[in-house]
């Protein structure tokens, strides 16, 4: 989408051919040069939009009309967008050439997001609308020029968390950057990795979440390296509180009976199990493989009653946690679209869970049949 800052959009001037002599109040914003220069380089449209016959498009209709927002949209905005200390709305107060700069430096070569992805932006956040461009465009330099981001994967952060616009460089950018580089010891491509697929890691504060939480791992018996490769794979694993990590440990270990070496294991393997949620995602799925005597008799018979067609696998605690140590993402699966399905497919062929492949849940659906199909031998047969 391209801009020409040197006349207004068609859209914006319609020419009322009348004596009025109401003062021109949509077009005050308009720095006194640029004025000038439009007047040196189209004299007779400068003498239309300039005059007080002219009747400039008003800015708000204007600015919903640029982004394409819809009516519902348009309320969203508003609900979102902070009331103003004047009489002006917020709109009105930026003023027509601000918010052309704006618009400006994100649809150019500089950002390059789509009209489509502007809309999205400043929905998301209409605040960014009054932060101011310079510090915006210092944000845009850190992201592209120091930390070697790509267009496509600074567009993405932008999609996602807008708000990382709003911090500072100096303050809050560089150092969490040189945290992950130096402290961490993150590679330049993971830290790429990460303030991409994380982009909120700039939210939380380096003295009070993230320098702590390397003390938690090397309690773990984390070296530095494996602490490392544990946020390279989950770096939300800095921020979630040491309440949140220390209850889904302490649920491994006494529902499965892990050590504490084990439990390293598992974090260092998979530190994306610790971000499930113990009540809604892992409960149900040990439920679901352990045999109901070798779990809590209460929260298992609530389980079978909501379902009539409860199946367990009727594990032992010691077998279910040989899977897990094998493949911790085991507990990561879905319950009613892999595990469940897998799982009865194999009895109704008389197949034992127990003995099939550790990692057989990360099969896909055809290797998964060839597996099946292929299981002929007594060992694997349900006595």
């Amino acid at each position: 989408m391209t801009i020409n800052y040197d006349r207004l959009q068609k859209t914006e001037l319609k020419y009322r051919g009348t004596s009025s002599s109401v003062p021109n109040e949509y077009l005050i914003d308009i720095p006194v040069e640029r004025k000038k220069l439009i007047e040196a380089r189209h004299p007779i449209i400068a003498k239309r939009i300039f005059s007080a016959e002219a009747n400039i498009r008003p800015i708000e209709d204007w600015f919903y009309a640029y982004l394409g927002m819809s009516a519902s949209e348009r309320r969203r905005f508003e609900k979102k967008m902070p009331e103003s200390s004047s009489n002006k709305s917020t709109i009105q107060r930026l003023g027509r050439h601000r918010l052309h700069e704006w618009f400006k430096f994100f649809l150019g070569a500089k950002v390059g997001l789509s009209p489509k992805q502007l809309r999205k932006m400043v929905l998301s956040r209409p605040q960014l609308l009054s932060y101011k461009l310079s510090n915006i465009m210092a944000t845009t330099t850190f992201f592209r020029e120091e930390l070697g981001l790509s267009s496509a994967d600074f567009i993405s952060i932008l999609q996602s968390y807008p708000s990382v616009l709003m911090y500072s460089v100096d303050k809050r950018l560089r150092p969490t950057v040189k945290f992950l580089r130096n402290t961490v010891q993150c590679t330049d491509e993971r830290v790429k990795r990460i303030c991409t697929s994380y982009p909120n890691v700039f939210s939380h504060s380096l003295e009070k979440t993230l320098v702590p939480k390397l003390a938690f791992f090397k309690g773990l018996g984390l070296n530095r390296s494996e602490i490392s490769q544990v946020v390279a794979k989950f770096a939300p694993t800095l921020w979630l509180s040491e309440e949140n990590l220390s209850s889904k440990l302490d649920f491994l270990s006494k529902s499965l009976g892990m050590k504490n070496f084990e439990l390293r294991t598992v974090v260092l393997t998979y530190p994306q199990i610790l971000g499930l949620s113990v009540e809604k995602n892992v409960t149900p799925k040990i439920h679901f493989f352990l045999d109901p005597e070798e779990y809590d008799g209460d929260l298992i018979d609530a389980l079978q009653n909501d379902d009539s067609n409860f199946v367990n696998c009727g594990l032992r605690k010691s077998e279910l946690k040989d899977f897990v140590l094998y493949q911790p993402a085991l507990l990561a699966y879905s319950l009613e679209n892999r595990l469940k399905p897998r799982v009865q497919r194999m009895r109704d062929s008389n197949i034992s869970f127990l003995y099939s492949p550790r990692n057989i849940m990360s099969y896909t659906d055809e290797k998964f049949q060839a597996w099946l199909s292929s299981q002929t031998s007594s060992w694997s047969i349900i006595n």
